[in-house]
């Protein structure tokens, strides 16, 4: 008796874009590339660009030759990222939603390996991989067998006061996340434009698990000057990028405190019924609380940046610190180590 194979869940892709010509194009067709079993459609939603990425985006449909349903909308005025992406959520029919940024380009295995991590984890909420930042041209990256892909399963338990779990990572253009998070608690609020990632994390660790795809690469992040706000988290372990981009990163940390109450608020309403969750409230409290400080840290003089710097012990333990005083943002790569030690 031959066993029954189990049923593909069906995926929306959405789309996001704005003012994206010089890329948009790229990111289209590895949208529309994606080959995958189960039922899939195609949402581009667009922001009201004031250049050809619209235009772009309805050429590439008119001349694509699958079957798979594809929807087209461009709004008529720039909103923001949140608004924009509420009305994608609208406009799919699936219950499975995978967001993609008009400059990146997917993975080709993106969508099979998203679906293998659902079926694979009945708990998930959110299913998300790695990412390879490039500036110019991809360099093509094979992932491991669908048998060697190792899936992490991320639960709200594994968070403590002061540190989320090894090794969890969401970069929300890898992200595949389930209808609910938005059935339970609503549309985006359109001032977590910037941190929409965080509120689909946390969301989804009140309702099941985080799955990160450990050894597999479901995104090629396109870095360049309009996308630079978010270098300093995507950059990886090169010192010299975070120096770089200090400015633009101070930037986006300030753009996204307005968001930070908001997250702390649905985070604390939810915990008022669910009590269990509220290690989740203390965690993010106290990392907001940090990001804010780093924010408005460069604006101390040399004197308050050196005492709260806490220059002491060794000098394997004074250099990450000495970064810090020099360009506050290159001590976000300092503290990791900091806390290892």
């Amino acid at each position: 008796m031959s066993s029954m194979k189990p049923t593909l869940p069906s995926i929306s892709i959405l789309v996001m874009s704005y003012n994206q010509e010089a890329f948009i194009g790229a990111c289209v067709d590895s949208v529309l590339s994606q080959e995958y079993d189960g039922e899939l459609e195609f949402i581009f939603c667009d922001d009201n660009s004031s250049d050809s990425t619209f235009k772009i985006i309805e050429e590439k449909v008119y001349h694509y030759t699958g079957s798979r349903r594809i929807v087209t909308h461009k709004a008529e005025k720039n909103g923001k990222v949140a608004t924009n992406m509420n009305i994608a959520v609208k406009l799919a029919k699936y219950d499975w939603l995978m967001r993609v940024d008009g400059d990146d380009i997917l993975h080709p295995d993106r969508t099979r390996l998203s679906a293998l991590g659902i079926l694979q984890h009945p708990e998930a909420v959110t299913v998300a991989g790695g990412l390879i930042p490039f500036s110019d041209k991809i360099t093509p990256v094979t992932n491991p067998k669908v048998e060697d892909i190792i899936f992490k399963s991320y639960h709200y338990a594994d968070f403590t006061e002061y540190e989320a779990p090894r090794g969890l990572t969401w970069w929300g253009g890898t992200m595949c996340i389930n209808r609910r998070i938005f059935e339970v608690f609503g549309d985006l609020h359109k001032d977590c434009s910037v941190l929409d990632d965080t509120v689909f994390a946390t969301r989804s660790l009140m309702l099941g698990d985080i799955i990160i795809a450990e050894n597999a690469t479901f995104l090629y992040y396109r870095r360049h000057e309009s996308n630079i706000s978010s270098a300093g988290d995507k950059s990886g372990n090169s010192i010299s990028e975070l120096i770089k981009s200090d400015s633009a990163a101070r930037n986006y940390y300030l753009r996204g405190i307005p968001a930070h109450d908001i997250i702390l608020d649905e985070i604390k309403d939810y915990t008022a019924k669910h009590s269990e969750y509220g290690i989740l409230y203390t965690y993010f409290k106290n990392r907001f609380a940090e990001l804010k400080r780093q924010a408005f840290f460069w604006k101390k003089s040399w004197s308050e940046r050196i005492a709260d710097a806490k220059i002491q012990g060794p000098i394997w333990r004074k250099i990450p610190w000495a970064m810090r005083v020099i360009c506050p943002f290159t001590y976000a790569l300092a503290a990791k180590y900091m806390k290892k030690s």
